[in-house]
């Protein structure tokens, strides 16, 4: 079982830690505050009071075993740039970083910092593709010309199967996976009813109620969405 401290649990933080959780790792949580801490031992595996920018905090911990660290320190820059400095001392093996502004990702890239990462930029980056794109219910960039799409089949599609349609000779696309949604139509669902087929076979036939998880150079997805 891996095991990570998060350090800072407001909503990014415990949202993260509580995921790991889920997905079968142990987390440590840690912040200054009471209620908070109070809030987040109902999810995690531990949560504890403390000021994580004191180095002796941190080495009362004994993180030098965990597979990562989380922090997420509100919006000042100076507890976040003293935390992951200790632990990079420390000799925590991922630490994991979210920034306030870009000097910010700087400076924590200079200490070393496994990943610094932008939240609110990033999922502004990947709203504005999904809805810049005809038909996509999800959107992952990868790159600039690249992505990973979740798209409605056009009409034409329909009933066909994926070895007749050809994407990706056609299209330069490959369906990386299929969305089934329950019903005839792929409308919102309880996603715990939605079945997800990765790596699809070439005998399988798109219908109503799929969504087709696309990979390839935008351009070339925005293709197949123009298609009526």
């Amino acid at each position: 079982m891996k095991k990570f401290v998060a350090i800072g649990l407001g909503n990014f933080g415990l949202t993260l830690a509580k995921t790991l959780v889920e997905n079968g790792c142990e987390v440590l949580g840690v912040d200054s505050s009471r209620e908070t801490v109070n809030q987040a031992k109902e999810f995690l595996t531990y949560a504890i009071i403390g000021d994580a920018s004191k180095r002796e905090v941190l080495s009362a911990l004994s993180l030098k075993d965990f597979d990562g660290a989380i922090v997420s320190i509100g919006q000042d820059m100076a507890p976040s740039i003293l935390i992951s400095l200790y632990l990079k001392e420390i000799g925590v093996k991922k630490i994991i970083v979210r920034a306030i502004s870009e000097d910010h990702g700087k400076v924590l890239s200079s200490i070393g910092v496994s990943d610094v990462i932008f939240p609110e930029r990033d999922m502004a980056v990947k709203l504005a593709g999904m809805l810049s794109l005809r038909n996509a219910l999800d959107y992952l960039p990868l790159g600039e010309d690249y992505g990973i799409i979740e798209v409605t089949p056009p009409g034409h599609f329909l009933g066909k199967s994926l070895k007749e349609l050809k994407i990706p000779n056609k299209y330069n696309c490959q369906v990386i996976g299929l969305k089934i949604y329950p019903g005839d139509t792929a409308s919102p669902a309880d996603e715990s009813k939605v079945t997800v087929k990765m790596a699809p076979s070439a005998d399988d036939i798109i219908s109503g109620n799929m969504v087709m998880i696309l990979l390839g150079r935008l351009g070339d997805i925005a293709k197949i969405q123009a298609l009526p």
